[in-house]
């Protein structure tokens, strides 16, 4: 690749999956992405989340109203079999095949050629972040709010996984721990002790039993998971501590306070995670334009849907209500064995991050 050309998004994406970025090592991605961004002009600003794990903002021309973004991190592999390997970057056909190709090293990708070539151009202000960390909690995103805060005004594009078809917002993730303490004893005389495991099957059953709030039209209900249970130390002994997690996704209308506030009745409730819901209004001046824009680009319009994972947009989108997810991976692909993309819509991810670019928003 010369100074003066903008590389081939294939290419880059299978770079990007070839660098085992499995819960750390966003640093080397990142030496790879900001020359590219720097040849082309824009300014670079790197944050630092943990060593080896920093966050990228790349600004064209100080940034203005619209920012692009998409994490390098990827989950584990995992234990089954992969066909092909996980940092292969094998093509087939139209299908590019391993783990992030989707979630979401395909979709920075986009965003990267994409944005090198508009500054190329001498397109109106933008700005890239790219960030560390976000599959356990939005960590890198969180460090890039704190130092380099986005304008409240802006309007942010989140490239994770939904077939380039707009969708515009997620649910919010709270994992809570309870944990429940009894009073140990033989397990031949168990009516001496108090069962602490006993106390999480009451947990358990008050989950199940438990309304899920208000409906929101496009995101649906609050949902609750019980991830993980943990108690006792061998079979005759009334066992005195027990825990377990649960993955609360909360919905506008209905958060994770009234699920928190059931568990306390069990037992110690503490927070992993607490991400908040996003939605931006489908009908509102901004999301009407967005939505014309990536329809000229597809040739076919988005329904006003949203996704039920969570995403940066949480962190860095401060009004919770102007961000947009859009990339190029499907959604049934992330964090599944043999991940893959289509390389038809990597190149018209492409196509749809310029589009936005070249528009102005301010």
């Amino acid at each position: 690749m010369t100074r003066s050309s903008t590389p081939d998004v294939v290419g880059l994406t299978r770079d990007l999956i070839r660098l085992d970025t499995v819960d750390g090592n966003e640093d080397a991605a990142l030496s790879v992405l900001a020359p590219i961004l720097s040849d082309a002009g824009l300014d670079l600003a790197w944050v630092p989340w943990h060593p080896g794990r920093s966050n990228l903002v790349a600004t064209w021309r100080g940034g203005g109203p619209l920012t692009l973004s998409g994490h390098l991190d990827t989950v584990p592999t995992g234990a089954a079999p992969w066909a092909r390997s996980p940092f292969g970057g094998e093509v087939d056909g139209d299908r590019l095949f391993g783990r992030g190709a989707s979630d979401m090293k395909g979709g920075v990708a986009a965003m990267t050629v994409a944005a090198a070539r508009a500054a190329r151009e001498g397109s109106a202000p933008f700005r890239l972040v790219f960030t560390s960390a976000e599959e356990t909690g939005c960590h890198g995103a969180a460090a890039v709010a704190a130092h380099v805060p986005l304008p409240e005004n802006g309007i942010l594009v989140v490239g994770e996984s939904t077939g380039n078809e707009v969708r515009f917002g997620h649910k919010g993730a709270s994992w809570l721990r309870l944990d429940t303490r009894g009073r140990a004893a033989h397990g031949s005389r168990p009516e001496l002790g108090m069962n602490a495991i006993d106390a999480l099957a009451d947990a358990v059953h008050a989950l199940r039993d438990a309304p899920r709030g208000a409906r929101h039209p496009h995101l649906g209900t609050r949902t609750t998971n019980v991830g993980t249970i943990a108690g006792g130390t061998q079979t005759n002994l009334v066992p005195d501590a027990a825990t377990m997690t649960v993955d609360v996704r909360a919905v506008p209308g209905a958060g994770a306070e009234e699920i928190v506030a059931l568990l306390a009745d069990h037992g110690s409730v503490t927070r992993a995670l607490d991400v908040p819901s996003v939605w931006s209004e489908p009908d509102s001046a901004v999301s009407r334009k967005v939505l014309d824009i990536v329809a000229s680009v597809r040739g076919e319009p988005s329904d006003a849907g949203g996704v039920s994972y969570f995403t940066d947009a949480a962190v860095l989108d401060p009004t919770r209500s102007r961000s947009y997810i859009i990339g190029p991976g499907d959604a049934d692909q992330p964090h599944t064995t043999d991940e893959s993309v289509s390389v038809r819509r990597l190149e018209e991810a492409v196509e749809v991050y310029h589009a936005l670019i070249a528009a102005r928003w301010g």
